[in-house]
């Protein structure tokens, strides 16, 4: 498939004749340059001229910088020769006060962070890869032990004004063909590393070379190029400080830039098309449905290339890299352009004269005071008569009394005379240049731990301040350095990290994450396979800003949280998990996790906060407990369910109530059945005694009464009869015949 430019970003470069001209004449003459070096890098006699010509053009700044590294470094080189020879037979002590200066500076450098931030600058970049290529970047500076370099770098830089490092690749093990970006520490960096004198940039990406040399031992040497002449190549220095030394062939690597010709076209639709076998392929399909070519340019694209070499020769071919601009990094204090010459000092050099009249002027001192004589008594020999002994050990005896003669030609006390005479000029230079070194270094007493005339704080503070303003330089050129590391970084990770592959994220804190990159999958939508975490799409930019260690900023965030929730009582219960992270102890650690766990089931920390592990964890909970469902929605469910349990208990109220009238009515129909029944009998009870006495009566009356029988069977009829009447009444309405206190008792048997 053709490759596809944005045609806005290709026109934007392309000149605006008026006219189309697509001859290949044209285009060669007029758009493609021959090559942008104009070197021939294959030319073994030019490489060494440029090499050359390299040295002798930074020979002197090389000169200063290397005294600057003996006057630290060797045991006499904070004496000039000159003098140090001329006091063979006198004191030549070294009051050393530059190497403390240079431990503070590169202290404080080494206490802060400077860390690389990767954003999204366009195209088809975004956040999610910006933040998987900071973390790449970390990992590699990890891996690579890159904050020692940095800071052994950062000391040499603060000393003599140059240093720096290098990137490359290197397998991820021994059994993988998977390699990993490097950072790489350069030994001796002042004799070994020779830029392109032409550029200006401060950290030199702007160079079309860089020369690094590397001695290696002669029976390594020998092992690798067995036919070779073993012939250094030279190393612009002026005579050795040290001679006892390994012996070294030092052969040369040449890192350049090689320009390849890319020719674009512009199509009468607007769009860019890089000419190649994809292009020519679709050319005929384009001009099927009338698009036709408007424009052409050529491009350079710049690729860096290494190659070995010896003073007599090549040692091997060329080797392409991933990086475009050259891997070498440079590190300078003091950067400036002057005269089309690149400048650069350190610390030291500004110190070598005070340090070395110091230097002098205390071993005079010392020196004077040595021979200067003791002081002594005085005294006639008539006044020590006698005392002789006692007078000879007067610096070792304890005799709280001296005894002497009173002698009347000398009637004077003995008195102690003579004793050293410190120079008072000598005293007044070395105070001078005390002075002088802490204001040429910019570092003052109390930048050094010193408070000798008991300032107070805010005094202690402005001087800590001034002393800053003078060593803020040394983190800026740490700082452009370090950007020009992740822009290196950041062009070639898609070159190196290309393959289906999952890598390590570190985090800021120490913590990591591991990424799954160029993850091939099928679209459902189109069916179009595509690559997941493509880390070659897209625009990123790279800076670096040194601040303070992590360390001290999770202290700073720690005191920050408690001290703004005693103000708002509301930010503990959201910000106990960071409260707890910043505590650095096994402990808080596990607290803290499981204070973010409990936050992160609560809902109370923020999608865009979360790791994708908590994030995979919350979806699989949602997916084993069905769709999530509005939060609105889920509380009016729950009040409808809150109301139809209250219903039910209302009715199963209702009900139980119902069951218990009707357990009432049925105990009262029972009881008012049993009070008929009585009644009934007794009006049986009643008739019967009445019959017996009628019985009686009739009887007793026989003799005499005429007594009609008819009436009284039709009387007891009657009787007969009513009773069932009384009967049916009663079973129609049994509370009919009731009195009250009846009913009432009825109702309390009841209840």
């Amino acid at each position: 498939m053709a490759e596809f430019i944005s045609g806005t970003e290709a026109d934007s470069d392309a000149e605006d004749t008026g006219t189309v001209d697509l001859s290949p004449k044209t285009v060669a003459q007029l758009e493609s340059p021959k090559e942008y070096s104009g070197i021939d890098f294959s030319d073994h006699d030019t490489v060494i001229d440029l090499l050359s010509s390299a040295q002798l053009a930074d020979h002197d700044n090389r000169e200063a910088a290397r005294e600057a590294h003996l006057f630290v470094d060797k045991r006499d080189g904070q004496w000039e020769p000159y003098w140090w020879n001329a006091n063979v037979n006198q004191p030549r002590y070294t009051f050393d006060m530059v190497n403390p200066i240079i431990d503070q500076i590169t202290g404080e450098i080494q206490n802060a962070d400077f860390d690389v931030k990767v954003s999204p600058a366009g195209g088809s970049a975004n956040k999610k890869i910006a933040a998987t290529i900071d973390g790449i970047i970390r990992n590699i500076e990890n891996i690579s032990n890159a904050s020692n370099i940095y800071s052994s770098a950062a000391r040499s830089m603060v000393t003599c004004g140059f240093d720096g490092w290098r990137v490359s690749t290197k397998y991820a093990d021994d059994n993988s063909f998977d390699q990993d970006l490097v950072v790489e520490a350069v030994g001796n960096w002042v004799d070994r590393v020779w830029f392109d004198p032409s550029a200006e940039m401060n950290d030199k990406s702007d160079a079309r070379y860089c020369f690094v040399l590397h001695p290696i031992a002669v029976e390594e040497y020998e092992a690798r190029w067995e036919e070779r002449g073993g012939i250094s190549v030279t190393v612009d220095r002026d005579g050795d400080a040290y001679y006892d030394k390994a012996e070294t062939v030092v052969i040369g690597e040449l890192l350049y830039v090689k320009y390849e010709d890319r020719t674009l076209v512009m199509m009468s639709n607007g769009q860019v098309y890089e000419e190649n076998d994809d292009y020519k392929a679709l050319k005929d399909e384009l001009k099927s449905i009338g698009v036709t070519e408007v424009r052409r340019r050529v491009r350079q694209d710049r690729q860096i290339h290494s190659r070995l070499f010896d003073n007599d020769g090549w040692l091997e071919d060329h080797k392409e890299t991933v990086f475009s601009t050259i891997p070498v990094i440079p590190l300078y204090g003091n950067f400036k352009i002057f005269e089309n010459k690149t400048l650069y000092w350190g610390v030291v050099e500004k110190l070598l004269d005070p340090q070395r009249v110091l230097n002098y002027s205390l071993s005079r001192e010392v020196s004077e005071s040595a021979l200067s004589p003791r002081a002594k008594y005085w005294m006639t020999l008539a006044q020590a008569a006698g005392h002789e002994d006692q007078l000879r050990t007067l610096n070792t005896n304890s005799d709280p009394v001296q005894f002497f003669n009173n002698d009347p030609m000398f009637p004077q006390i003995p008195q102690q005379q003579g004793g050293a005479q410190v120079n008072a000029g000598l005293r007044t230079i070395s105070e001078n240049m005390r002075g002088m070194i802490a204001q040429t270094a910019g570092m003052f007493a109390a930048n050094m731990g010193d408070n000798p005339n008991a300032q107070s704080g805010v005094a202690i503070e402005a001087l800590q301040n001034k002393g800053d303003n003078g060593t803020l330089k040394y983190f800026k050129a740490l700082e452009i350095a370090i950007a020009y590391t992740g822009r290196l970084f950041v062009d070639a990770i898609p070159k190196v990290y290309d393959t289906e592959r999952t890598i390590r994220i570190l985090r800021e804190d120490g913590s990591f994450d591991m990424a799954e990159i160029n993850q091939m999958a099928v679209d459902q939508q189109t069916g179009q396979v595509k690559t997941l975490n493509d880390l070659s799409i897209g625009k990123y930019d790279v800076i670096c800003r040194a601040g303070a260690s992590f360390k001290n900023r999770n202290q700073e965030t720690m005191q920050f949280i408690i001290d703004l929730a005693k103000i708002d009582e509301s930010i503990m219960p959201i910000a106990g998990d960071i409260l707890l992270q910043a505590v650095s102890t096994p402990a808080a650690a596990m607290i803290g996790e499981r204070k973010r766990m409990q936050m992160v089931a609560q809902g109370m920390i923020p999608m865009s906060q979360l790791t994708d592990e908590e994030k995979a964890e919350m979806q699989a909970k949602q997916q084993g407990q069905g769709e999530q469902q509005d939060p609105n929605m889920i509380l009016a469910q729950a009040e409808l369910l809150k109301a139809q349990a209250m219903q039910i208990t209302a009715q199963t109220d209702a009900a139980r109530a119902q069951t218990e009238l009707m357990k009432l009515q049925a105990t009262r129909e029972t009881d008012q059945g049993k009070l008929a029944l009585s009644s009934g009998a007794n009006q049986i009870k009643a008739f019967d005694s009445e019959t017996k006495r009628m019985d009686t009566e009739i009887k007793a009356q026989q003799a005499g009464a005429d007594v009609n029988l008819n009436t009284s069977k039709a009387e007891g009829q009657s009787i007969e009869n009513q009773i069932k009447i009384n009967d049916l009444q009663a079973m129609a309405n049994p509370f009919a015949n009731l009195s009250d206190e009846e009913l009432m008792l009825i109702a309390r048997g009841g209840q």
